[in-house]
């Protein structure tokens, strides 16, 4: 099968779970014999080669015409400044449009070169954060299929955040014209297809991970050490996190916190009290490598999530031997059975995730047990091939039609 995934944050590059997911899926395809092409439109200041293969994938970048390596640093004020002037002049929104045209060109063409069978595409696709007005997605001459991974509409919905029509109906548009559609969770399935209108039938397909991961072989029964992985965004649950430590540090004198992922540092350090700012540590971004010794070394790892569509997260954690706490919200209890192989709990009981932290930290029989039972449910339920292998059910299904 010849397999066109659309990925517009494809790494090494700035990414979240969409890129990651079509990673992992895209070269597990390619193990399994089947020629795999990765391309997106990329925005304004992405950087990175235009062309490069990955473990057998071969990755296109297309971008913008309105672009420039000067555009790559976006965090300065002088690309703040003209983004925003673009932006509100309707250039932007005029080289957009200019933008999809000339990309659907390209993957016209791609298409019929590389004899591709089936596309998928994400519900989320980020030019569209950008329009002012309507700009359709173009229609592609072979089946694609979209996957639910949290649309602009679903974590404005989830968030209480009222989502503007033109955005609200090009995510439609992408949808009703799928030749199927899948989720990466039974919650995201559900609660999309309320918030976009669709009432079609959707496959459920969790985002997967490699589980041959090394796991240390210290002995950690007696660790104190608890993992955070993930954006410092209040959607994460990092500053209920923090709070939650101020309680943890009273009755766990020498807990230490581990906090990996890029944010606004100073805003969690102002959420904890003084006696526990010197037991939290502050690794910014870190490698696939170190994540993984820092998840394999630690007694705990908490996710306290307020919004995802399927978290790798929590999984990385679980496949490194590490005891998880995550959130009960959105597609949490697809991942943990409470009790079983991890922790549930409301990340607005601060209390709650608190005494979960506490109770693991000090009972280390305990935390054995979940863990041992969340790297079996991981390995047994979410491995990357078994999920690349049903999605191939899934595409030859759509193309059987």
């Amino acid at each position: 099968m010849n397999i066109l995934y659309l990925c517009d944050e494809y790494p090494p590059g700035p990414h979240g779970g969409i890129g990651t997911y079509v990673r992992l899926i895209a070269r597990q395809m390619v193990k399994l014999g089947h020629k795999v092409i990765v391309a997106g439109l990329y925005s304004r200041g992405y950087g990175g080669a235009d062309e490069f293969e990955d473990e057998g994938v071969k990755v296109l970048r297309y971008r913008w015409s309105i672009d420039d390596k000067w555009f790559e640093n976006q965090r300065s004020a002088g690309v703040r400044m003209l983004n925003r002037i673009l932006l509100d002049t309707g250039i932007t929104q005029r080289d957009i449009k200019r933008s999809i045209a000339a990309y659907q060109k390209k993957l016209e063409h791609m298409i019929a070169d590389e004899q591709i069978n089936i596309i998928e595409m994400p519900d989320y696709n980020d030019y569209i954060r950008f329009c002012k007005s309507y700009v359709p997605f173009p229609t592609l001459p072979v089946p694609v299929v979209v996957k639910f991974n949290g649309s602009i509409t679903y974590f404005n919905a989830e968030a209480g955040i009222p989502v503007a029509p033109h955005i609200l109906k090009m995510e439609q548009d992408i949808l009703n014209r799928a030749a199927a559609v899948s989720s990466a969770s039974a919650y995201t399935a559900e609660k999309s297809a309320d918030y976009l209108s669709y009432n079609k039938s959707i496959t459920v397909l969790y985002n997967g991970i490699d589980t041959n991961i090394v796991i240390g072989s210290s002995d950690m029964s007696g660790a104190k050490q608890v993992v955070f992985t993930g954006s410092l965004v209040q959607k994460k649950g990092i500053f209920q996190l923090a709070e939650a430590w101020n309680i943890v540090i009273k009755q766990v004198p020498d807990a230490r916190l581990l906090i990996l992922g890029k944010g606004p540092v100073s805003k969690v350090i102002a959420c904890l009290q003084k006696d526990a700012k010197s037991s939290v540590v502050f690794k910014g971004h870190v490698g696939r490598d170190e994540l993984y010794a820092c998840l394999s070394n630690s007694a705990v790892a908490v996710f306290p999530s307020y919004a995802e569509a399927f978290a790798l997260a929590p999984l990385e954690a679980m496949a490194c031997g590490t005891a998880v706490i995550n959130s009960n919200r959105t597609s949490g209890t697809e991942l943990i059975d409470d009790g079983v192989n991890g922790l549930l709990i409301d990340p607005d009981n601060i209390e709650e995730l608190a005494s979960a932290i506490v109770t693991l930290l000090n009972e280390p029989e305990k935390r054995l047990r979940l863990a041992l039972a969340g790297n079996e449910k991981v390995k047994q339920c979410f491995d990357i091939d078994i999920l690349a292998r049903q999605t191939l059910k899934f595409y030859q299904q759509v193309l059987d039609k």
